[in-house]
């Protein structure tokens, strides 16, 4: 277990992360929220946001298709139908995506959360971001 822990963490740091794992980071540091569940609460605003704009992406492969790939693999016909979805598992999960209700009062943390942001872990994301868009994201 501890070999494949290790080397699971190794793939990550050669391939790096997208921006719902980059962000969760701070999540985890400052507000104690497990690694998966910080993931977890803003995966929706990702996807929505690289969906939207897609015509923006700067990927080797087709985000389009991608998309179509994830649709098909999650029997969902689009973008909407995909966050519902994903709001549903997160609830039979009993994870909490609310800021709010997880004592979090993002207005007056979101400097402190970008803050705590690897920019370089931004990187991989399929539609290129800088905090400012983050900051709009998880607002």
């Amino acid at each position: 277990m501890c070999v494949s822990s290790n080397l699971a963490g190794e793939a990550i740091n050669i391939s790096k992360t997208t921006a719902p794992h980059a962000v969760s980071y701070p999540f985890t540091s400052y507000f104690g929220i497990n690694h998966g569940h910080a993931v977890a609460l803003n995966l929706s605003k990702f996807l929505k946001f690289n969906y939207m704009n897609i015509d923006k992406s700067d990927t080797s492969f087709n985000l389009n298709e991608r998309y179509k790939q994830i649709f098909n693999a999650t029997k969902t016909k689009n973008i909407y139908e995909l966050d519902a979805l994903i709001q549903h598992l997160a609830k039979e999960a009993n994870l909490e995506l609310n800021y709010n209700k997880l004592g979090i009062n993002i207005k007056n943390k979101i400097n402190l959360i970008l803050s705590g942001i690897n920019e370089q872990r931004l990187k991989n994301n399929p539609v290129n971001l800088t905090v400012k868009d983050v900051k709009k994201i998880i607002l």
